[in-house]
């Protein structure tokens, strides 16, 4: 197909900070120092908990696990809700469960859920989540959720039940944009399933105005004297730049009619990726993706991949 062998070939250069690798490494260790304080039922099933964002926020999770978990350690996925939305409701994951993976879903804040935030926002936030204290880098909206979910992964390391050595993580449009950030930042990350992901180069979201860059264009529009400290905060989130770290195996889609993350933004970022990597093309498909059909691909890509684990240790212990 002609379309997609020139998103193939999609080359865009990363506008990398000096101190991009320095900013990430120090973040990851308050991530690791800061008590969780998690609260909540750790007794059954289904635990509707909360853990700590670095600012002292609850951050409202489910905590689901199969019942394979009550004698053994299982993997887990870690899921990214997309935008406007929530953690979701248990039965939601029933496929997951049903294959024997725990399921940790936290709520991104201020959005369709229960969590709120400590942080305060300023009120450029009129044009959207991007927005929020995007001129205050350590106290921006996307400082504090993709800190939240690094925490996240920390909660799924030290739960008894979960096996640290099988973490996945996936999500969905604004999800799948953090599940790429997660994968690169956070070695413990075993897969990563980013469907139709955003926070894919930024620079042509905001020019195109496609999806949450059209409130960043609003927002620069409003207060362009901040144009270049949104440029450098941005870049810290941008997958452009966090895609060659990742070294866990990567299963990305997209849609080719998608107008809120334009398959040119995905490929841009998956092209980077120097890990093993799947793309899955939907042709027809809008900023929904493939759905039902995907998340059977995405069942099976799992199962394939800790399956060929599975095995390549049985055969070296042999």
């Amino acid at each position: 197909m002609p379309q997609i062998a020139k998103l193939e070939q999609i080359d865009v250069p990363s506008i990398k900070p000096d101190d991009f690798d320095s900013f990430w490494s120090e973040v990851k260790t308050r991530c690791e120092n800061v008590p969780l304080s998690v609260m909540g039922d750790a007794t059954t099933d289904v635990r509707d908990l909360t853990f700590q964002g670095l600012d002292g926020t609850p951050i409202h999770t489910w905590l689901l696990l199969p019942p394979e978990a009550k004698g053994k350690r299982v993997p887990v996925l870690v899921h990214c809700h997309g935008a406007n939305c929530s953690r979701g409701a248990p039965e939601d994951f029933a496929p997951w469960i049903k294959a024997g993976y725990a399921v940790i879903s936290p709520d991104f804040r201020l959005q369709r859920g229960t969590t709120g935030s400590n942080t305060l926002f300023d009120g450029g936030g009129k044009s959207g989540w991007w927005t929020l204290n995007l001129n205050d880098l350590m106290n921006s909206y996307l400082y504090c959720v993709w800190t939240d979910f690094l925490r996240a992964l920390r909660l799924a390391r030290e739960t008894p039940e979960i096996d640290p050595e099988r973490i996945v993580v996936t999500g969905h449009s604004q999800g799948g944009g953090v599940a790429l950030g997660l994968a690169a930042l956070d070695r413990s990350v075993s897969l990563c399933m980013a469907d139709v992901p955003s926070s894919c180069w930024m620079e042509h979201r905001i020019a195109t105005r496609s999806g949450g860059g059209a409130g960043i264009a609003d927002y620069l529009a409003r207060f362009p004297e901040r144009a270049e400290t949104v440029r450098r905060n941005l870049s810290y989130f941008d997958n452009l730049n966090h895609a060659p770290q990742i070294t866990c195996p990567v299963l990305v889609s997209c849609g080719l009619q998608d107008t809120i993350c334009p398959p040119e933004c995905t490929y841009a970022a998956y092209n980077k990726i120097i890990a093993p990597k799947e793309m899955a093309v939907y042709p027809k498909a809008g900023h929904e993706g493939g759905r039902k059909i995907h998340l059977k691909r995405k069942l099976e890509f799992v199962k394939r991949f800790f399956l060929k684990e599975q095995s390549d240790v049985e055969h070296q212990t042999q």
